[in-house]
């Protein structure tokens, strides 16, 4: 038996502190688990403000022998540290080597595409599941979509093929963590592998089902959501999350579409607003292949363990809408909604949610293991466990 049930590592930054506020309300008494870092002061710190009688454990992310003794150690590690690229990399190889689940937030899709290459073979020998994107990024989607198809198979014994997600968000705001993220992938030149729909998809038999040519609208009005729209932020991740639920739901002989698209857009208010977050996306991404641009965003930016304040985050909210059609013409609209900042409340309640539905379920679980994603991996013990956290979700014919 291992010592610990979960781990939690990155405990001491900004999402990190969060996790550790969150394990400590929502963990049952019979769940043994430890924060860990490379600060034993501040973890230590950290013990006492939230008044935690749990370990504290030493480890550098960037030291072998420091990862290779921590995750032998849990069932369950859960890491908050990015960029994963930088940070993530020893923890997953680990992981993988020893049969232990691995939960994350990152939204580093070509990292993770490393690291399915170089570790996705042991993880399925060991048994480990490695589910990275437990967050904001890519828990609403992957599930969303997940039920518009348990859905459309209840309702009209039918696949949905193609689907537009709408995303509302209010209040909150970006943590230091998310930003750097965001820079280093930028400062890597990974742009090209951003875009490409595949990405995770390519270890699969069934990956030809995503249409070589994309169909993707600009600013527009989407008339089933009656608001304008643009490309969201974040589905060059979240599409690339389902496309990967999608192939592996082949892999095992699961009901999976023969054809399936997926794109996302967040709404907006009016059309000026549209091409506004169109132009300041754009801008964005042509900026940031510049240092000085990188360097500038890093100066007046929230650094690392550096965040929104706490009352942005609790007024905040979230709300995704797919609409989606099936292989007979039927149409139907998926409704998600969580109360709280999407990316530093709703992300740690996914993410803690994950990790203890993969300690506390496991009896429940399919024995699916490797590279796996969260609706794969924890489908209806994570839709249970989020639904008495608060998550609201429906679907509706249209």
């Amino acid at each position: 038996m291992t010592r610990y049930d979960i781990i939690l590592y990155g405990a001491t930054g900004f999402t990190g502190q969060r996790a550790a506020a969150y394990l400590k309300e929502h963990a049952p008494m019979s769940v043994r688990w430890a924060i860990a870092g490379r600060n034993e002061t501040k973890l230590l710190a950290l013990k006492k403000e939230l008044n935690l009688s749990v370990d504290a454990l030493i480890a550098d992310a960037m030291n072998e022998e420091d990862i290779d003794i921590l995750v032998q150690q849990t069932e369950v590690f859960i890491t908050t540290v990015g960029p994963y690229a930088l940070y993530g990399s020893e923890i997953v190889k680990h992981c993988s080597k020893y049969g232990v689940h691995y939960v994350d937030i990152t939204g580093e899709s070509p990292w993770v595409r490393d690291m399915l290459e170089a570790h996705g073979e042991i993880a399925q020998a060991t048994k480990a599941k490695i589910i990275p994107f437990c967050g904001f990024d890519s828990v609403p989607a992957d599930l969303g979509i997940w039920f518009l198809q348990k859905y459309m198979r209840e309702t009209w014994q039918s696949e949905l093929t193609v689907a537009d997600g709408y995303y509302t968000l209010a209040g909150g705001g970006l943590n230091g963590g998310t930003l750097l993220s965001a820079l280093n992938m930028l400062e890597k030149g990974e742009e090209k592998r951003l875009g490409n729909p595949k990405l995770l998809t390519k270890d699969l038999k069934h990956r030809n089902f995503i249409p070589k040519v994309k169909n993707r609208k600009k600013n527009h009005y989407a008339e089933d959501i009656k608001k304008w729209v643009y490309p969201f932020f974040m589905a060059e991740i979240n599409t690339k999350v389902v496309y990967r639920s999608i192939g592996l739901a082949a892999e095992y002989n699961l009901p999976h579409p023969e054809q399936f698209m997926y794109e996302e857009y967040h709404a907006i208010g009016n059309r000026s607003a549209a091409f506004m977050g169109a132009a300041g996306m754009a801008s964005f991404g042509l900026l940031g292949q510049l240092s000085v641009f990188r360097n500038v965003v890093k100066k007046l930016g929230p650094s690392s363990g550096e965040g929104p304040k706490e009352d942005d985050i609790e007024e905040g909210f979230f709300k995704l809408r797919i609409v989606g059609e099936d292989n007979k013409g039927n149409r139907a609209m998926m409704t998600l909604k969580y109360n709280g900042d999407a990316g530093n409340k709703a992300t740690i309640c996914f993410l803690c949610e994950c990790a203890l539905g993969l300690s506390l379920d496991k009896e429940r679980l399919p024995a699916y293991s490797g590279f796996l994603t969260p609706s794969i991996a924890l489908g209806s013990v994570l839709l249970e466990r989020l639904l008495v956290a608060g998550l609201e979700i429906s679907c509706e014919t249209i």
